[in-house]
């Protein structure tokens, strides 16, 4: 029976313990468990006449409230900037990158920035919307640099990640300071486990989860892609885990021309990769200046957009060709991969090989490419095909 909020175990988990625990745990009188909370059962029939919850947003059709999002990108794009310039934003009830947001007090966890650089960054957002450093009075900032910063752990005995004292005390902080979005900078700093293992991926979603729903929280998750998300174009990294877990993801990255010769190294893009609420495959071109992200004019927009459907066309066009002459490509980085072989092609027209992997994407995304299987079973592989194409 209940005691404490414990539960006596049984004579054979008892036998159990003590197998698995050694002598001293065959020595102790009494073995005891958490008691497991309740069942949470839902029956429709509840809901009868009672109205359908709205869809709540942090910012609009791009980061769901109360929440997990995760915020991928390459090293000095300016995730952590874009990511103080939401919280002024918040703070002072303004728009970021031209959405409308939900305005709100911020929590960031910073362990990649130290004061000093977060109070340059800072007063250069301010300026750029025109605010006084009172004005910032629902922004609150931790500087966990040098620290140990670490909110979920692996506790072996378990096999499964667990809170950290510090995930204790930032749970307070999120009380005191009546946060409704936390950042989290990032991942590399907060998490120690496996990133390539699904479970431990899982469950470190699942803390933060479990801290969005007590408070009704939002969290960004800033993140670092791998060589091979960079490559193709996802942003992803370790186990798939990561972004099935979160119920956004969103990628920022440089934005790339032609040449490299001829990018504009302050253009980037911000794309949500992973959408459950609205849809995906948004881009959102902004550039950096003074310290700050502002959208690019209407011309700038449709160069890219037609930079992407010229990248697409080509894709397309040199696919057709190597079907047609039997030379089978491939969506997985490889010999066979396609973005690679297509931007060495005499006719790849000077796309490169980044706007291949992005129109790759684009184009499985739509479904006017697919992967089949060839091959025999022992041998099996895939190679890429144009949807309806008959050779």
């Amino acid at each position: 029976m209940p005691l404490n909020g414990q539960t006596h175990l049984t004579s054979a988990e008892v036998a159990a313990a003590r197998k698995a625990f050694g002598p001293g745990a065959a020595e102790a009188e009494e073995i005891t468990l958490p008691a497991e909370a309740p069942l949470k059962v839902i029956r429709p029939t509840a809901w009868t006449d009672e109205p359908v919850p709205p869809r709540e947003w942090c910012v609009s059709k791009l980061v769901p409230a109360k929440t997990v999002t995760l915020l991928m990108g390459d090293g000095a794009t300016g995730k952590s900037t874009l990511m103080l310039q939401l919280a002024i934003a918040r703070s002072l009830g303004r728009r970021w990158l031209d959405l409308e947001t939900q305005p709100g007090s911020t929590l960031v966890l910073s362990a990649e920035d130290d004061t000093d650089e977060l109070h340059r960054r800072c007063d250069a957002i301010r300026k750029h919307y025109g605010a006084e450093w009172g004005d910032l009075e629902a922004l609150t900032m931790v500087d966990l640099v040098g620290a140990d910063a670490v909110l979920g752990e692996l506790d072996h005995r378990r096999a499964r990640i667990v809170p950290t004292q510090l995930y204790r005390r930032i749970e307070q902080l999120v009380v005191d300071v009546k946060a409704d979005l936390v950042v989290i900078d990032a991942l590399a700093d907060s998490f120690a486990g496996s990133e390539i293992d699904r479970q431990h991926a899982r469950q470190f979603v699942g803390l933060l989860k479990r801290l969005s729903k007590a408070h009704d929280l939002t969290v960004i998750l800033i993140a670092h892609p791998s060589q091979s998300g960079k490559q193709s174009g996802e942003g992803t990294s370790g186990s798939t885990a990561w972004s099935n877990s979160a119920r956004a993801r969103l990628y920022f990255q440089l934005v790339r021309s032609r040449s490299d010769r001829d990018a504009d190294p302050d253009l980037r893009s911000l794309t949500n990769k992973k959408s459950n609420y609205a849809q995906q495959g948004v881009q959102i071109a902004v550039r950096y200046s003074s310290g700050a992200f502002v959208p690019v004019e209407h011309g700038a927009t449709m160069d890219l957009a037609g930079r992407q459907a010229r990248a697409e066309r080509v894709f397309l066009d040199l696919l057709r060709v190597h079907l047609e002459t039997g030379q089978d490509v491939s969506a997985k980085p490889g010999h066979s991969y396609a973005p690679s072989r297509f931007a060495s092609h005499p006719d790849s027209s000077g796309v490169t090989k980044r706007d291949f992997a992005d129109a790759l994407q684009r184009l499985l995304s739509s479904g006017r490419i697919k992967t089949e299987g060839i091959g025999p079973p022992s041998r099996r592989t895939s190679r890429l095909v144009i949807e309806g194409y008959a050779r």
